[in-house]
């Protein structure tokens, strides 16, 4: 049985560096100062979170990508809770406010760390919305734990299925020559490609900064929830959810000028989930979230498609 933690345990998060670093000053910790805010000690570490919205609002949990953490939901979170939604925002073990344990960090690291989360605020079931590797995360926390799910899920610029790997650990010495750029276990090579480059410097402050950011993030890339993820995605698609146990309702938007995750991707997903509805932004890049033009669209469409 594989041990998901070692001995030395964890490494700290942003919380350990002071208020007035560079880092925090970027992220600050009341990022959502409109909404509860809190630590879970969970097994594994710490785990900041947040929580938007009236309370009696249809609760809904947002789970970002590999390397930048909860502010990718800057905008769209409070977007959501601004239109009834109850929303909960959390940083990945690893990334942000979260802490790093000495761990490997695959598919069922991350469906334990947010169904413990789910448990620790009293959350029985809640629709799903995951970005890039959080889109992984989604799909295997629908298929390992359904039960925890509401009715709806989406999937936001997602991973899971990649078999080229397009934006290599971008904080990893090690290089690999661009033809062997797979999605393999080996080290992963340096790349200019961004994944959100309005937080490009907060990436770099996060490896500088944490101990155990780098070690994580080359998890992630080595075993992490971005590829071989195809039977969970047929169980998304078999999945019944909710107290009525009714047939998952599924939303995959992909921006059509997306380098990160090609917008192929949402086309696998759709041909493993046939109930997925498809909405292509047009020109838009994996930035969708944050980016000016695109990301009020995509709240828009998630808003329509919860309610």
């Amino acid at each position: 049985m594989k041990s998901y933690c070692r001995s030395k345990e964890r490494d700290p998060s942003m919380e350990a560096l002071p208020a007035a670093s560079r880092i925090r000053q970027m992220y600050p910790e009341d990022l959502f100062p409109n909404g509860e805010r809190n630590y879970a000690q969970l097994p594994h570490g710490r785990v900041r979170y947040w929580i938007l919205g009236p309370t009696e609002g249809k609760k809904v949990v947002l789970i970002h990508g590999i390397s930048t953490p909860a502010i990718t939901w800057k905008e769209v979170a409070p977007y959501l809770a601004a239109h009834g939604s109850r929303v909960l925002v959390y940083d990945l073990y690893g990334k942000g406010y979260s802490e790093a344990p000495h761990a490997t960090y695959d598919a069922t690291f991350f469906v334990v760390q947010l169904a413990l989360l789910l448990q620790y605020i009293r959350w029985d079931i809640a629709d799903i919305v995951g970005f890039s590797m959080g889109g992984g995360i989604a799909a295997a926390f629908i298929a390992s734990v359904p039960h925890l799910v509401a009715g709806k899920t989406v999937f936001l610029a997602a991973a899971g299925l990649l078999e080229e790997l397009r934006a290599p650990n971008p904080v990893c010495s090690a290089a690999v020559p661009p033809q062997s750029r797979v999605l393999t276990r080996a080290p992963l090579a340096q790349n200019v490609r961004v994944s959100i480059p309005q937080y490009a410097e907060l990436r770099d402050l996060q490896a500088s900064d944490l101990p155990g950011y780098k070690r994580s993030l080359q998890s992630c890339f080595e075993s992490g929830p971005i590829r071989g993820l195809e039977a969970a995605y047929d169980k998304v698609a078999q999945a019944t959810v909710g107290l009525a146990q009714r047939p998952l309702e599924v939303l995959v938007i992909h921006g059509t000028d997306d380098e990160i995750v090609p917008i192929g991707e949402a086309d696998k997903i759709k041909s493993r989930v046939p109930q997925a509805q498809v909405v292509k932004v047009e020109g838009a890049a994996h930035d969708l979230v944050l980016r000016d033009g695109h990301w009020h669209f995509v709240a828009d469409n998630i808003v329509r498609f919860l309610k």
